[in-house]
């Protein structure tokens, strides 16, 4: 067994731009560690986990460049995945993680954000006891943070952590909420697009019983949708129809009461001169058809058509 990682396998990881290729050098890399863990058992003190973390810290260092960054990322990935990791292995890989996570290179921030997913998912013990300053640092960075990729950042880490049902970020459902509503109608689309994606997720944490109209957060939410309309920009048309998207597959039997008004405000922005709100326009359709087909296929009084008859006549001509 030899007893210094392979240089073969440690070139491939920093030199290659494909992330699948680091993933594989990584878990190579790991890999060569567990097997000389099997044969004689030293914990942190395998002189081959010794290097990996000695070369792991060199790679994560700001100051090096990216693809030695990304090589450190995807070792810190494939870490997570070793059974045989002390508790002390566990802590440092943590804080490593969350140090990447307040960087300002979205290739890192996308890493660490899959890193992060990981961790909670596996219920790490050094990282769920963190998650209340986790969620509060990324409602720091939503508030305040003018890095663009730190906002990313918190809103995918957010997205992360509803998505796990966690039980403690039941009360900051209401900070969620309003701390949602600028993203909502972020000037830049993407970041207005991943807010909506985390709005869905914190939805996921009400109870199904709850998700009505006497339910205040929603209330708030849909009071958000109608200001977004009224800004009557592309920011705010976009932020409602995002808005509208997540009620009605998140929001139980909410939109039933609002279901009209939502349909009548897709069918006037399908022909929305930018393109952005043209595209959100048109794939809220299917979904409010879906959401209530009585009711999308209903004539009503003093109308000559249903909405789907709208729909459909839009989708031919």
């Amino acid at each position: 067994m030899s007893e210094h990682l392979r240089p073969d396998i440690l070139g491939r990881l920093r030199t290659s731009r494909d992330a699948e290729e680091r993933a594989r050098a990584a878990q190579q890399l790991c890999s060569q560690v567990t097997d000389s863990e099997a044969i004689e058992r030293h914990g942190e003190q395998n002189p081959l986990y010794v290097e990996l973390n000695t070369r792991l810290v060199k790679l994560l260092n700001p100051a090096s460049d990216i693809l030695d960054r990304l090589a450190g990322t995807a070792i810190l990935l494939a870490l997570v995945d070793v059974d045989s990791l002390e508790d002390k292995q566990k802590f440092r890989i943590t804080q490593q993680t969350k140090t990447q996570l307040a960087g300002s290179e979205m290739a890192i921030s996308n890493e660490a954000v899959a890193i992060y997913k990981k961790l909670i998912e596996k219920r790490w013990a050094s990282v769920m006891s963190s998650v209340e300053t986790e969620v509060n640092r990324c409602l720091e960075w939503l508030g305040s943070e003018r890095n663009e990729v730190r906002r990313m950042t918190a809103l995918r880490v957010i997205e992360v952590l509803c998505s796990n049902h966690l039980v403690p970020l039941h009360s900051y459902l209401t900070k969620f909420f309003a701390t949602l509503s600028n993203p909502l109608r972020d000037q830049r689309s993407e970041i207005r697009v991943a807010a909506a994606r985390t709005l869905g997720a914190c939805m996921g944490l009400i109870p199904m019983s709850e998700r009505n109209v006497r339910n205040p957060g929603l209330n708030f939410l849909y009071e958000e949708l109608q200001r977004n309309f009224q800004m009557a920009s592309v920011e705010g048309y976009h932020g409602a129809l995002l808005v509208s998207q997540e009620l009605l597959q998140h929001g139980g039997m909410y939109m039933q009461s609002h279901f009209g008004q939502v349909c009548d405000m897709a069918l006037k922005l399908k022909e929305y001169r930018d393109p952005i709100v043209h595209k959100a326009a048109i794939v809220l359709l299917p979904v409010l058809a879906r959401y209530s087909p009585q009711e999308f296929t209903r004539v009503n009084t003093g109308s000559s058509e249903s909405m789907m008859g709208r729909a459909c006549n839009y989708l031919i001509t």
